[in-house]
């Protein structure tokens, strides 16, 4: 092979890596008995139970969840400035039944070993009005690039970044791929790596949780415990792409023919707006992406058995040392938004017995969200092969699952049809889902009138 073949060949795996990593930043089910919208939290009290595959009511009924996002990602703002008593009123009226309320590490630890409990009162008065209006609450740990240095999440005392620098990417997301320092914050943080106090970093996660579910233990309004939004390798993810990217660009010829552009061409479209929405369409091909997927799928898979299943395994015994009745929601890793098959387990306690309280609740999105085809550029195919991806996950774990985000059209007027499919999913599968995210002006879309369905509306007739 010519060294000028090898350069360009090389130049064409970088384009692919870039351009499936912008496309894969962004971001059920199976068939149920017919399921009923539950009576008003703060009338009849109770708590919500998860049995076999289903979620139960206080009344004992099964339980299809249907809501919405709510979070305030601002520090400035003590992460809960904006959030009101109307704004859930807002999304009671859309038929809606729960919430995923996000709640922030640094807001919540802002110093080793200090707790604010200030903090934690804010989000008992947030979970009071949803109480109020009949809405439960699942409280999701949430994250975007590990840190509040980077954007939000774990306090900047937790970040070790070891001084390397981080320069903010057009999109934020896209720092994942590119910023070593917020690579080597993650991968301190998935190796336990020792605070400023020498407690390991995820043992200070694990008080935290601690104390969230030791303040709320009593309350029935709260769902469960999200244990980590988005959880997220570190350097480990590179591999991911580069895998993926070499299979796309072993099999792009066979599927092209005659219509496969020159190495050149591919190459001189890395990191453009054209060169993203033409391996887009390519990957409308279900049988391309499943296979591109696939290929990333043992990396991805190592790193939840051997770093994120011991994760939840210690955040779940801090949280059952207060807390026995709430559910606990596992996220598998960022690369399930997109279809990559997850390999994590079900909770045991020291003896290995399964705890009866938990459930999935994995994300979908399709490759194109948070780009500028996002809506208008959605593959069915595409959205089909994760949910059932999805599906067949929660079918092995033997749990009731929730999509935990989808969406995230934002006010793309664009976007109605692509909402609409997914809802086609969702109540094909009688699949609970908390749509990304809320924002007022959400009333005032088009969009709303896919999300506004009553949960007793999607029940199978």
């Amino acid at each position: 092979m010519s060294d000028d073949h090898s350069q360009t060949k090389s130049r064409l795996l970088l384009f692919l890596t870039i351009a499936l990593f912008v496309l894969s930043r962004m971001r059920c089910g199976f068939a149920a008995p017919p399921q009923s919208e539950p009576a008003a939290v703060g009338k009849n009290g109770g708590f919500v139970t998860a049995s076999g595959m289903q979620f139960i009511d206080e009344a004992g009924k099964p339980l299809l969840l249907h809501g919405i996002n709510v979070v305030n990602k601002s520090p400035t703002e003590g992460y809960t400035k904006n959030i009101e008593p109307s704004d859930l009123a807002t999304i009671r009226s859309w038929g809606m039944n729960c919430i995923r309320l996000g709640i922030l590490w640094d807001g919540l630890e802002p110093q080793p070993g200090k707790i604010n409990e200030e903090y934690l009162d804010r989000i008992a008065r947030i979970i009071g009005w949803a109480k109020a209006e009949g809405l439960l609450v699942l409280l999701d740990m949430h994250q975007d690039l590990y840190s509040v240095k980077f954007s939000d999440g774990a306090p900047a005392w937790a970040t070790l970044d070891e001084g390397q620098p981080y320069t903010p990417t057009a999109v934020w997301s896209d720092a994942y791929f590119t910023s070593t320092a917020v690579q080597t914050a993650l991968d301190h943080f998935w190796a336990n790596s020792p605070g400023p106090d020498g407690i390991g970093l995820q043992d200070h996660y694990a008080r935290v949780w601690r104390r969230v579910a030791e303040r709320f233990r009593e309350e029935p309004a709260v769902l469960g415990y999200d244990l980590m939004n988005e959880p997220y390798p570190g350097r480990d993810n590179a591999r991911n792409r580069l895998a993926m990217a070499a299979k796309l660009f072993a099999l792009l010829p066979t599927k092209l023919g005659d219509k496969m552009p020159s190495p050149e061409i591919l190459a001189k479209g890395a990191d453009s707006p054209e060169g993203r929405k033409q391996l887009a369409e390519w990957l409308n091909d279900r049988e391309l992406f499943s296979a591109m997927l696939d290929a990333g799928t043992p990396i991805m898979q190592a790193f939840e058995r051997e770093r994120l299943q011991p994760l939840y395994a210690r955040v779940h015994k801090a949280i059952r040392e207060v807390d026995t009745r709430h559910i606990i929601f596992i996220e598998p890793t960022t690369s399930a938004n997109i279809g990559i098959p997850s390999a994590i387990a079900p909770l045991t306690d020291e003896h290995g017995r399964r705890d009866r309280q938990q459930a999935y609740a994995p994300h979908a999105y399709d490759i194109v969200t948070d780009t500028p085809e996002s809506g208008q550029g959605s593959s069915n195919a595409r959205i089909e092969l994760i949910f059932s991806r999805h599906a067949q996950k929660a079918r092995e774990l033997s749990m009731p699952f929730l999509i935990g985000e989808w969406g995230a059209y934002y006010e793309n007027p664009h976007a109605v049809e692509a909402a609409k499919f997914v809802v086609e999913q969702l109540d094909k599968l009688q699949c609970g889902d908390t749509y990304w995210d809320y924002q007022r002006k959400l009333k005032d879309s088009p969009l709303v009138r896919s999300l506004k369905r009553a949960v007793s509306d999607v029940a199978p007739k």
